[in-house]
């Protein structure tokens, strides 16, 4: 009896150890704080993963697209005509002259042209946050009015680009020197204002203004005019009134 209790003691720290390490296999968490920083470990990781995952994919997504584009680009040029590649030059070297023009002319330019043209920036940007406060501010029926005449103007140049796409070869051509020629004639317009000296500016710049001026007064004369005769008009009525009240009514004795 006594051989079999010192072998149940003996036996008791060996099952102890055996019951705790089944324990902790079971469960790792062997206290509440060690849980809570293990799952929040485990959520920041699982974050971790899932960022990057949607970094690398997004990343991936951006150079296929990019790549694709240029595949398009480079097949485009390789099938074009050599009149169309110089054609194509033509339009990158106008726009590179135009950017390289601009900041010469900025650079060239006085104190006060550049403060005269940021005022002009600054107008047309007030003028864009006017025209969303505007939209902003207006109710639903002034919005569709909106809509529909911007639908207009969509409509318009879809009917123009279907226009051309059924013209035939003789009409395009037709339609094409019309354009050169307007476009030659603002290049024109536009190589006489620079070649201009500044005298010759000035005066030109007056009788601009002179037009506008006079357009203006035409249009307040006009709207005058308007208010003079509904003045001329309701006092001619008020006069008929009193004229028809006095010859019905009874004299006084």
């Amino acid at each position: 009896m006594q051989f079999i209790r010192k072998i149940a003691i003996m036996g008791l720290p060996l099952a102890t150890a055996l019951v705790s390490a089944t324990a902790a296999y079971a469960d790792p968490c062997l206290s509440l704080t060690s849980c809570a920083q293990q799952q929040v470990q485990q959520g920041v990781e699982n974050t971790r993963n899932a960022v990057k995952t949607d970094t690398n994919q997004f990343s991936s997504n951006l150079k296929n697209a990019r790549q694709s584009a240029q595949d398009q680009a480079k097949a485009r040029w390789n099938n074009a005509s050599d009149a169309t590649r110089q054609k194509w030059e033509a339009q990158r070297n106008k726009v590179t002259n135009a950017e390289q023009n601009a900041k010469d002319k900025w650079n060239n330019a006085s104190e006060e042209t550049r403060k005269k043209w940021e005022a002009q920036g600054n107008k047309v940007t007030n003028a864009e946050q006017s025209a969303k406060d505007k939209w902003n501010n207006a109710n639903e029926e002034t919005r569709k009015k909106w809509e529909a005449q911007r639908n207009k103007v969509t409509n318009a140049e879809q009917n123009a680009k279907d226009k051309w796409n059924n013209a035939s070869e003789e009409t395009r051509k037709k339609w094409e020197a019309q354009g050169n020629k307007v476009t030659n004639a603002e290049q024109n317009a536009k190589d006489k204002w620079n070649n201009a000296s500044d005298e010759t500016r000035k005066k030109w710049e007056a009788q601009r203004d002179s037009v506008t001026n006079a357009g203006k007064n035409a249009q307040n004369k006009w709207n005058n005019a308007g208010q003079n005769a509904k003045n001329a008009w309701k006092s001619q009525k008020d006069r008929i009134n009193s004229d028809w009240k006095d010859a019905t009514s009874l004299p006084k004795l």
